[in-house]
C-alpha cells in the first residue's frame, strides 16, 4: 500500500502543455487497467488544445472553479461537485472558466 498526501506531490505540467498535475496513481503504481489518478490545477483561461486518447477513458470530476469541455460533437460546462466522463477514442478539450481543480481518472480500455 502507497500512502501519498497530496499536499506534498510535487506538481508537473501536464502533458497537455496547460495546467500542472498532482500525480496520486501511476500506471507502473497498480496492476489494474488504472492509467493515472491525479489532481490537475488549471488558472481561468488556460485551456488543452483537442486531443483524442484512442485507448483511455478518462473521468473528470470538478471540485473547484469552471470548466467548459469541448467534445467533437457537445459542449459542456461543469461546476464544483460535477462529474463528467469522456469515452475512448472522444475527440475533447478542456477550458478552465475559472481557475479550476478537477480529479482525473484515467482508465485503459484495452
Amino acid at each position: 500500500m502507497k500512502h501519498r498526501l497530496l499536499h506534498e506531490i510535487i506538481p508537473v505540467t501536464t502533458s497537455h502543455g496547460c495546467g500542472t498535475k498532482r500525480v496520486l496513481l501511476a500506471k507502473e503504481d497498480t496492476q489494474t487497467n488504472l492509467t493515472q489518478i491525479a489532481v490537475t490545477g488549471l488558472k481561468q483561461g488556460e485551456r488543452s488544445e483537442m486531443h483524442v486518447h484512442p485507448t483511455m477513458e478518462e473521468v473528470f470530476l470538478i471540485r473547484k472553479g469552471t470548466v467548459k469541455i469541448c467534445m467533437e460533437t457537445e459542449e459542456t460546462v461543469c461546476h464544483a461537485d460535477e462529474c463528467i466522463c469522456i469515452a475512448a477514442g472522444e475527440r475533447h478539450a478542456l477550458e478552465a472558466l475559472t481557475d479550476a481543480e478537477i480529479l482525473t481518472i484515467g482508465c485503459a480500455t484495452e
